[in-house]
């Protein structure tokens, strides 16, 4: 109990209500529509690992582990590939890598990542340089036979862009993931009825897509007080 009081020090009421909140329509909402174990495991460790990027918290690598170790099953399953390929040999040993270099630079005080941010013409290069990758991949996709290879294709690379933003630290990150997030929902969506995991991935999804907006506005104030300290 000790443990988990000292967990939540520094979250304000906000982030614990968003928490709970979306933790609990998800499970609600999994058993009505009698989703499967394994996507609701993903839901929630998903949920937890993105709240926990958004405050800069190193933590976030463990459950974020658990989750696309899962999420890569259920991509699968359903002839995903770039989602699966994304999630199996790109997302699982970048949580290790994520983890140690965060663990180099936090601030020992509160225990969050030291965030830095693009400046506005690098961002610019940085989306367009994706826009064109994005473009490639799909034809990619279309010719093994691949499912929404479009979406998979925009999904699978503003994913690894922005998974490797986090790595880095840099507040842009949260850029990508919103479009990571809408084009994700759109995706699982389109599987609704055709996939038993579709109901809970559009929540965790969704609930991802809110919490990236809120990271983005959190860590650009990481960013800024990083720049103070120094």
């Amino acid at each position: 109990m000790e443990k988990t009081k000292r967990f939540f020090t520094d979250w304000s009421r906000f982030e614990i209500i968003w928490l709970i909140l979306s933790t609990v329509i998800m499970i609600v909402l999994s058993i009505i529509w009698g989703d499967n174990l394994l996507a609701l495991i993903s839901g929630i460790t998903g949920i937890l690992g993105v709240v926990l990027a958004a405050k800069g918290k190193v933590s976030t690598y463990i459950f974020a582990t658990v989750n696309v170790a899962i999420y890569a099953l259920l991509t699968f399953q359903n002839h995903l590939y770039g989602e699966f390929m994304l999630n199996a040999f790109y997302y699982i040993p970048m949580n290790f890598i994520g983890f140690y270099l965060w663990s180099k630079h936090k601030d020992n005080e509160s225990g969050e990542v030291e965030g830095k941010k693009l400046t506005g013409r690098q961002t610019v290069i940085l989306f367009a340089a994706v826009a064109v990758v994005v473009l490639v991949y799909w034809q990619i996709l279309s010719r093994i036979g691949g499912q929404l290879a479009l979406i998979d294709a925009m999904s699978t690379i503003f994913s690894v862009v922005a998974l490797i933003m986090q790595v880095a630290r840099y507040a842009e990150q949260w850029l990508l993931w919103i479009i990571v997030n809408v084009v994700s929902v759109v995706m699982w969506l389109l599987l609704i009825g055709k996939d038993s995991s579709a109901v809970t991935m559009v929540v965790m999804w969704v609930a991802y897509l809110f919490n990236s907006v809120y990271g983005y506005y959190n860590w650009r104030k990481l960013a800024a007080k990083n720049v103070e300290n120094k």
